[in-house]
Parts: C-alpha cells; structure tokens; sequence
C-alpha cells in the first residue's frame, strides 16, 4: 500500500516538473486527477491489485459519465433557447424539455447506482462507504485550496 502512494507521489512529482505551463489548464486538471487517485488509494486502504481493478472500472463510468453530462448541457441549453425565443409562456414544448431534462438527469443518477453496485466483488461495504463520502470531501477541499490561493493573489 505504501509502497504504491509513493509510487505515485513519485510519478506526480516528476510529471510536474516536466510538464510545459503552455498547457497549464490541462496540467492542473491532470494533476487533480493523479491527487484524487492517491488520495482515493489513501482512504479506500487499497492494495494495489484492487486499485488496478477499481480504477479500471472508474474510468469505464467516468466516460459514461461524461457522455451524460453533455447530454445533460445539451438539453439545459435547449431549454435556455426555448425561454429565449418562445412567445407563449405556456408552450407545450416547455413541458417536452423539461421531461427530457429530467430523464437525462435520471440517467444520470442511475448509472451512478450500476456503478456502485459494479464495485461489490472489488470493494468491502465500508469502502464503498467510504467513496460515497469521498468525492464530496475531495471537491470541497480542491474548492477551499483555490480559494484560498485566489485570496493570497490578491493579497
């Protein structure tokens, strides 16, 4: 276990220093990633056969993920067309948008379900416990480093 934290410890380290600031976006969002993953691997007590497994089923869901979120800005953005350009407050087309927002929504929350049931033959039921806590925790923190940093900016 520790020998795989510092593995990558290691790795994240040389990759900031070889990486170019023209991508810096890119690099930042790359770094969180790598972060997120120790950390994970720290709060989970993953060995490193289990991480391999667990990350593997990840990023499958992470994709799926990504696919519905678009899908989900794409009808977020119709509606914002539709309130823009309709005459009739009563539009039975804002009713139409409105349920296929909330289907994707609902797609979206589903495959958050199979995910987790995915994880039953990877995970014990505290370490799934655990990651339902995680990512909420690890957004906050990442939110409080940044603001943080933004004030001493200003400072």
């Amino acid at each position: 276990m520790k020998k795989v934290v510092i593995l990558i410890s290691f790795t994240l380290l040389i990759c900031s220093f070889t990486t170019a600031q023209r991508n810096e976006k890119r690099d930042s969002k790359e770094k969180i990633a790598a972060l997120e993953k120790i950390k994970l691997i720290e709060s989970l007590n993953m060995d490193e056969y289990t991480a391999v497994k667990f990350f593997a089923r990840r990023n499958e869901h992470q994709e799926k993920m990504k696919g519905l979120f678009s899908e989900l800005d794409e009808k977020r953005s119709k509606i914002k067309d539709k309130i823009s350009s309709a005459k009739d407050d009563n539009d039975p087309e804002f009713k139409k948008l409105i349920e296929n927002y909330f289907s994707a929504q609902q797609k979206l929350e589903e495959e958050r379900q199979t995910f987790f049931n995915s994880l039953t033959d990877i995970l014990t039921y505290r370490q799934m416990a655990e990651l339902t806590l995680f990512e909420r925790r690890f957004r906050e923190e990442i939110r409080d480093v940044l603001i943080h940093h933004k004030k001493r900016k200003r400072d």
